[in-house]
């Protein structure tokens, strides 16, 4: 049942070049649904040529529907592909809807429902489209109607999900822990080396040190990205004064997280962290040298995502950085420990724990790496999930 003006549905199924991408609104035709369904057909745009959902020619489906196609129809063969099993694949998964409880009857005449259709140019196979596009259809209707997903599920998959057109996860350190390897080498071919015997797992996350940025750009970060897309690339910057220039930087050479040094002027740490918080990357205070980082944290207007202690910080210090920077705060721990102490760095409350040589000297790169995530318990977010599409 509706309980909105309008309610809204998306589902893709199938395989390329045929696979079906539905978007979907369905409401009262009194209401912003109707108007959107009145408008689109009485003001058709070319090549986007809205048409009536038709059990058959002359029989319309209930309740009124209007597929608009996303994709230009420059020519006839596009067009059969709409008007041949597009539209009688969602005319039939409208009716079944209806038929099968999903949409009340007694609502059909009341509903107008607009369905946006993707085929793809190259989509050739008419009964796929038919198939996928009655199954998506179906789908997105039965989400819109219960409301799906609500907010609860949007929150749960965010850190999980990889889009389909970009083939890797967007990993914005949401479920620690991490192990992190600073790559401070300058010879190139020996950073390649490091790259390829890393464990490719969700767990692991590269910060390209200052020596490797100095010799070779801030473009590094963008290399680092073509041999492992799915790792969180840090750049350490150590921005000293020209901070919001360098994050912007960083940012644009596809740094997921930019270092800024606890050392440079409040005001510029707090441009630093607002230049991050533009350009969507996430801002880390490195505090080396500095002799007591909260000091520094409640000065701050605006507060960094991660900070990096030390040494061997007490849990009681790791809680007390994470209470001055707010929800959702990052302690990355930068000590050269061997796994029980990575483990009680962890335990401690640390997030992230920062290796460096212990990993990138070490004679067998993958195992060691390895044997640090299998004492933290880090396991690739969706091992023990099988992915239905709900």
């Amino acid at each position: 049942m509706i309980s909105q003006a309008f309610s809204i549905g998306e589902a893709l199924i199938g395989e390329a070049p045929e696979i079906a991408h539905i978007d979907l609104i369905v409401g009262s035709k009194n209401g912003p649904a109707g108007a959107a369904f009145a408008t689109s057909l009485a003001q058709p745009r070319m090549g986007h040529t809205p048409i009536m959902a038709v059990i058959r020619p002359n029989l319309p489906v209930k309740p009124a529907t209007l597929i608009v196609p996303k994709v230009t129809l420059r020519d006839l063969e596009a067009a059969e592909r709409i008007f041949g099993p597009a539209q009688s694949a969602v005319a039939k998964a409208v009716a079944d809807a209806v038929d099968e409880g999903i949409i009340p009857r007694e609502q059909a005449e009341e509903l107008a429902i607009i369905v946006s259709v993707f085929i793809h140019p190259r989509g050739k196979d008419f009964q796929r489209i038919y198939r996928y596009n009655y199954s998506a259809t179906k789908l997105a209707l039965s989400r819109a109607m219960a409301g799906f997903p609500d907010i609860d599920v949007v929150l749960e998959e965010k850190p999980k999900a990889a889009h389909a057109m970009i083939g890797f996860r967007i990993n914005n350190l949401e479920e620690p822990p991490y192990i992190g390897v600073e790559l401070v080498h300058d010879d190139w071919r020996r950073i390649e080396g490091v790259l390829n015997d890393l464990p490719r797992k969700d767990g692991i996350v590269i910060k390209a040190g200052a020596p490797l940025i100095k010799k070779y750009g801030i473009e590094v970060c963008q290399k680092i990205h073509e041999m492992r897309p799915e790792s969180v690339v840090i750049a350490d910057m150590k921005s000293l004064d020209t901070g919001n220039l360098e994050a912007r930087m960083a940012g644009d050479s596809t740094a997921d997280v930019v270092v800024f040094s606890a050392l440079a002027p409040l005001k510029t740490q707090e441009r630093f962290i607002k230049e991050c918080q533009t350009i969507g990357v996430l801002s880390y205070m490195d505090t080396i040298n500095v002799a007591d980082p909260l000091e520094i944290i409640d000065r701050l207007e605006v507060k960094p995502d991660v900070v990096e202690l030390r040494g061997n910080p007490t849990a009681d210090m790791i809680a007390k950085v994470k209470e001055a920077c707010g929800k959702g705060a990052i302690v990355a721990l930068a000590s050269e420990v061997d796994t029980v102490g990575a483990k009680d760095a962890v335990d401690s409350g640390a997030a992230i724990v920062m290796l460096g040589a212990t990993i990138t000297e070490s004679a067998e790169i993958n195992r060691t790496a390895s044997s640090y995530l299998e004492e933290l318990g880090i396991y690739e977010v969706d091992q023990f999930r099988v992915m239905t599409d709900f």
